[in-house]
């Protein structure tokens, strides 16, 4: 059994939208790294609020189909890693892959949303 439920993936994923918004700043990233922060901040932000679970505006993308979303992420993470010459950023985005691998590893895919 997996321990994140829908609705904790949900907080988990407003509050990884927050730090995606928030540490560029906070680390002091490069201003290319920054906009690439932002830029996955938003897709996470919009595929979050149209997700099927509690923590939603709309729900309108079923909760499996965010998982595979989500995943397809981590690779796209790991290429933005490998293209920054800066290791501040390098790491920062390996951070960020890592962190969804994880969620999605321990997140119950198959829970209903509402229970």
């Amino acid at each position: 059994m997996k321990p994140i439920t829908p609705t904790m993936h949900g907080g988990l994923d407003y509050a990884s939208c927050a730090t995606m918004l928030a540490a560029p700043s906070l680390l002091n990233l490069s201003p290319g790294a920054r906009t690439l922060s932002y830029l996955f901040a938003g897709s996470y932000l919009m595929v979050s609020a149209l997700t099927d679970y509690p923590l939603a505006i709309r729900r309108m993308i079923p909760f499996p189909l965010h998982g595979k979303i989500e995943l397809a992420t981590v690779p796209a993470l790991l290429l933005v890693a490998a293209l920054q010459k800066e290791t501040r950023d390098r790491a920062y985005f390996l951070g960020l892959a890592g962190t969804v691998a994880g969620a999605y590893s321990l997140t119950d895919w198959e829970a209903n949303p509402d229970a």
